[in-house]
């Protein structure tokens, strides 16, 4: 298996030899204020900032090699106003340059040394393993199927929404088919594409008092109502229910493929952490912490009255 890093690499150093051949290699393709954005820079910008596995398709979005433009721009933007302006000092700039450049080499150790350990592992055997253990939890929730018939509130006089209400109940008391009254009463602006029909749905989906109704029922064919939520008064009946069963291993593999690889990523970078720590561990016992920390607060301390004598000048 090849980690992105590794693939983007080999990208990237495809494409500054073809840009180093290239006659539009120089090519200025934005230039303001004195600030130039050329092609060369812009295409190693979007090799760095795309998965290569997705770049073309990535790429070929309208605007995204605008934005390409416009994020290289503002950083070369500001990087000149801080150095114009002298924000920031010689030191700081080195060490701003040595700090991330060894953390960009960090993380390119980390994701080439974990995809090297994730790609010799059994993540089937794995998810089936982990499937065993968890089964008992591995389960689809309770759902039913019901129609309804709403009652809107909005924009509704009191009076007259507590009339049609009334008229829903006499209705639904009388010989006709519930599934019959739901075109003429339901104001569910979704009926005409559903029938009334919200298909199963579990406790979460819907609002409380909604819920609370539509799973109180138990028999296909029982009515609740009149129901009340923001949207106004519901009538339900139910059609269906499904009761919570455990799911098999092939409908949540991937899932758990994805949650165990996810795990193990972390717990492998914390392993390699660990391990370049503990190299120094017998070092770090030899030294005189609390005078070490004195000596960090002494010097902060020089640095702060120096600051505050230059803010006085």
């Amino acid at each position: 298996m090849k980690s992105l890093t590794a693939v983007n690499t080999k990208l990237f150093a495809a494409g500054s030899l073809l840009l180093a051949l290239a006659v539009r290699a120089e090519t200025v393709v934005i230039s303001h204020g004195g600030i130039d954005v050329s092609f060369e820079e812009a295409f190693a910008y979007s090799l760095r900032h795309t998965n290569p596995s997705a770049y073309v398709a990535s790429m070929s979005k309208p605007q995204a090699t605008f934005r390409v433009l416009e994020n290289l721009y503002v950083l070369k933007r500001v990087a000149h106003l801080v150095e114009t302006n002298e924000l920031l000092s010689g030191d700081e700039r080195e060490y701003l340059l040595q700090d991330q450049y060894r953390r960009a080499l960090l993380e390119r150790f980390l994701e080439d040394a974990i995809a090297e350990r994730m790609a010799d592992i059994d993540w089937e055997g794995l998810a089936r393993a982990e499937y065993a253990q968890r089964k008992i939890e591995l389960r689809s929730s309770e759902e039913v199927r019901v129609e309804h018939i709403l009652v809107s509130i909005e924009g509704v006089p009191f009076d007259a929404f507590v009339s049609r209400v009334r008229e829903v109940q006499e209705a639904l008391a009388g010989p006709e088919d519930f599934s019959e009254l739901v075109p003429r009463y339901s104001d569910d602006p979704s009926v005409g594409r559903n029938g009334g029909d919200l298909g199963f749905f579990t406790r979460s989906r819907m609002q409380p008092t909604f819920s609370e109704a539509a799973f109180s029922l138990v028999q296909p064919g029982e009515i609740a109502g009149p129901v009340m939520t923001r949207f106004g008064a519901h009538f339900l009946r139910l059609i269906d229910r499904r009761d919570a069963e455990t799911l098999s291993f092939d409908s949540v593999k991937a899932s758990l493929i994805r949650e165990l690889e996810k795990s193990t990523r972390v717990r492998l970078r914390e392993e390699f952490l660990s391990g370049f720590k503990a190299e120094i561990g017998m070092h770090l016992a030899e030294i005189d912490e609390p005078a070490l920390v004195q000596e960090f607060l002494a010097v902060y301390e020089e640095l702060q009255s120096a600051a505050s004598v230059e803010q006085v000048d």
